[in-house]
């Protein structure tokens, strides 16, 4: 079967309509004993074939003082066909749009191991300009990963840039005093202190419908958890602690 045959298949024809059509095209106006022997099928075949092209409007008959004769319809009908096709699918898309049976939701999680994973979530945070970050645990072990540079000289100024606030939920013996003594509302984050007690070493940034899992630089991997429900379920948990610490013991 050669390309032609194969695109007007994909066009929607059958394997024998596309052989038959473009049989008919080649030779012109044929009798159906000559038209079938040109397109390799029996003449009942044939004939069977041109009558569903017939009712697609790609095949005619007509007679003649030597018999009936077969044509097909000019290529171009198969274009007006296509676009008319379309107009009328983009006319009832939002009918079919509004039957589809959309399946529940689920968590887009993204995985990553090494550095590139928290450079990656790092990026993503500061896309929305006006927002509000929240980031709770240990500041120091994702500075062992990113560096404190990464911090103090690309990720917060890009983030006062865009007018980005930053809350941060911090143990106050793992974050560094090059960080507490920064203007913190200049630099548009408050930062309040954990109980000691509850002492870890992983992160986690809320934004948007993004809740990021940061492991420590022994593991090194980092989760990103696309889901609405989620993020709003981790927003309220940190305000919640956010609320019963109060400002008592903000830096």
């Amino acid at each position: 079967m050669g390309n032609i045959e194969q695109i007007l298949i994909e066009y929607g024809l059958n394997e024998k309509e596309a052989i038959l059509y473009t049989a008919s095209l080649s030779i012109g106006d044929r009798g159906m004993s000559e038209l079938a022997q040109k397109a390799g099928l029996k003449r009942t075949t044939a004939y069977v074939v041109f009558k569903s092209l017939e009712s697609k409007g790609l095949m005619s008959s007509f007679k003649m003082k030597s018999g009936l004769k077969f044509a097909a319809t000019p290529p171009e009908i198969l274009i007006k066909k296509a676009q008319k096709q379309v107009q009328e699918l983009q006319s009832v898309l939002p009918q079919l749009k509004a039957l589809e049976n959309k399946p529940d939701f689920r968590p887009q999680i993204n995985y990553f191991e090494g550095k590139q994973g928290y450079l990656v979530a790092a990026e993503d945070s500061l896309r929305v300009p006006n927002s509000t970050l929240r980031h709770i645990g240990a500041l120091t072990e994702a500075h062992k990963i990113v560096g404190l540079d990464y911090d103090t000289k690309y990720y917060i100024p890009t983030r006062i840039k865009k007018h980005i606030f930053f809350k941060a939920l911090y143990f106050k013996s793992q974050t560094e005093e090059e960080i507490k003594n920064r203007n913190q509302v200049e630099e548009l984050r408050e930062i309040r202190y954990l109980p000691e007690e509850y002492i870890h070493k992983t992160s986690v940034l809320i934004y948007g419908d993004k809740v990021v899992i940061f492991s420590t630089k022994k593991e090194l991997i980092t989760v990103i958890i696309e889901s609405a429900e989620i993020a709003e379920s981790e927003r309220q948990k940190f305000d919640l602690i956010w609320d019963l610490i109060g400002n008592k013991n903000q830096f």
